[in-house]
């Protein structure tokens, strides 16, 4: 399980150094945007928003994976290795979909009353983010809970 921590550990501070590369970018052109006194939109401040959101989400995510990477030595006695791997890998998986969906949908927004494609997809990425999270979570409490009890 050493490389499996050792991986997440890498890839929770490789995610936060590439968010914070596009923090950096998405400030830059905020910046120019602002400097030529373009009078932004509505869908301009929207997709803002959006993008800022991504920023932090993504950031955020990147400490929850080294947060698991650091976690899994109280975790392994919990529940087969098998599982461990499920749960990291559904984790791994779901967090770029959810940050490019909602990069994509800053790009793409919904029509008025529909939802569409990028938009599901993306709250299909979270939500599985989420579930792992609480997977984890709990079973970290547990952990705990059996070492002092």
């Amino acid at each position: 399980m050493q490389k499996y921590k050792l991986f997440l550990i890498g890839i929770g501070f490789f995610w936060i150094f590439s968010w914070c590369i596009f923090g950096s970018i998405l400030g830059a052109e905020v910046k120019l945007l602002n400097s030529t006194a373009v009078t932004p939109s509505e869908f301009m401040i929207w997709q803002r928003t959006l993008l800022r959101s991504a920023h932090a989400h993504m950031n955020s995510m990147g400490i929850t994976t080294i947060l698991i990477g650091l976690s899994i030595p109280h975790i392994k006695n919990m529940i087969s290795e098998k599982k461990i791997k499920m749960i990291i890998l559904t984790n791994l998986v779901s967090i770029p979909i959810f940050g490019f969906g909602i990069i994509l949908e800053a790009f793409f927004p919904d029509i008025t009353g529909k939802i569409s494609l990028i938009s599901a997809i993306s709250a299909i990425g979270g939500i599985f983010y989420i579930l792992t999270m609480a997977i984890w979570s709990s079973l970290f409490i547990f952990s705990a809970m059996k070492k002092n009890g």
